[in-house]
């Protein structure tokens, strides 16, 4: 008999390893699916960053897009505003060039006594 009691004892032993083992293997399942859960989750939350990414990414192409049209619009206004200012300064230094021009023939007029020589009225011819 004292033979079956180590048999015995040894079962008991490895019943209770074996317990022990389906609570671990248990928990390990568990473990096994919340991580499952969680990496489900961490997927959809890196796909919804990813949208949002993608989402920026286009924003600031478009933005750029429009900052480069509105420069072109820039640029063409210069040009127009530039233009239109040397046509203003041409038309002003002609202005001052022909009134420079009356000036200087009414003065050479005025030294030579061009002006002198008309008729005078007859009031001043009745008191020379």
């Amino acid at each position: 008999m004292p033979e079956k009691e180590p048999d015995s004892v040894k079962l008991a032993v490895l019943e209770e390893k074996v317990f022990n083992m389906v609570e671990v293997i248990s928990k390990l399942d568990d473990t096994i699916e919340k991580l499952s859960d969680l990496s489900l989750n961490v997927s959809k939350m890196l796909a919804v960053h990813e949208e949002k990414l993608e989402f920026a990414r286009e924003s600031a192409a478009e933005t750029a897009r429009d900052i480069d049209e509105l420069e072109d619009r820039l640029d063409r206004k210069l040009e127009q505003n530039s233009k239109r200012l040397l046509v203003v300064e041409r038309r002003i230094w002609i202005g001052v060039g022909i009134v420079f021009a009356i000036v200087a023939v009414l003065q050479s007029s005025i030294v030579t006594g061009s002006f002198t020589d008309a008729p005078s009225s007859v009031i001043m011819r009745e008191q020379s």
